[in-house]
């Protein structure tokens, strides 16, 4: 976890400096055939924050074991590619390939005191399909708004392993959809194009896996969600 908040500590200020770099720059534009060409690549450093989103079982209150159940989120991080594809003016297609790390944890509270952590780590191998918004350019810099959805595929699914009432493990399926929503800044450089972008993205459809022991048991849905932090860096 220290690890992680250095990453994150270094991520924030290398896009701090790179913003207050371009703010400088207002004497002349840089780069200005950059939008002229119809297709860039780059690639993408991530970090997330991981969530679920899950119901209980209607006859929920009335069972004598399991008191409450409460979801702990964790910072998690990622890379990725990009390949962006200028349909018009102020529109762009992309799409990206990256590779998250997740954590979420479910706490289940029983009656007497007794307290068990299902873990739900992911590693998921995603790929966007987003459209772009693009305000006019203003000097070096442009707002911009993404919309989409997303394919994800859970390498450390927990759907094959062995699960008991003695095992606290809650498995959802490896494949899952999202709609997505963001809204980044676009920052022009002689070289590159440096985006920070934060974006949501919402499961789609129950993705919890059934089984009949009582951690899994006692919901009736669950879909995760991601909040997260993107560095573009596109040529």
């Amino acid at each position: 976890m220290k690890e992680l908040s250095k990453y994150i500590a270094s991520a924030i200020l290398l896009c701090s400096m790179l913003i207050a770099s371009n703010t400088t720059s207002y004497a002349q534009e840089i780069n200005p055939t950059y939008d002229l060409h119809r297709l860039h690549f780059g690639f993408s450093i991530i970090g997330n924050y991981g969530k679920l989103k899950y119901a209980t079982r209607s006859d929920f209150m009335t069972n004598d074991t399991i008191q409450t159940v409460n979801t702990n989120s964790f910072p998690g991080f990622g890379v990725g590619g990009i390949m962006n594809v200028k349909v018009a003016e102020y529109w762009d297609f992309r799409t990206m390939v990256n590779i998250q790390f997740v954590e979420r944890h479910l706490e289940y509270n029983f009656r007497g005191g007794e307290q068990q952590v299902a873990k739900i780590n992911s590693t998921y191998m995603e790929i966007p399909f987003l459209l772009k918004y693009k305000s006019k350019r203003n000097h070096n810099k442009r707002f911009y708004w993404v919309g989409g959805a997303t394919y994800r595929y859970d390498f450390a699914s927990d759907i094959d392993t062995e699960r008991s009432n003695t095992k606290p493990i809650v498995a959802l399926y490896p494949a899952t959809f999202s709609y997505d929503f963001g809204a980044g800044l676009d920052l022009y450089y002689e070289f590159f194009k440096f985006s920070p972008e934060i974006r949501i993205s919402n499961g789609i459809g129950n993705s919890l896996v059934p089984d009949s022991f009582i951690y899994a048991s006692s919901l009736s849905r669950m879909s995760p969600k991601l909040v997260q932090f993107f560095l573009h860096f596109e040529g």
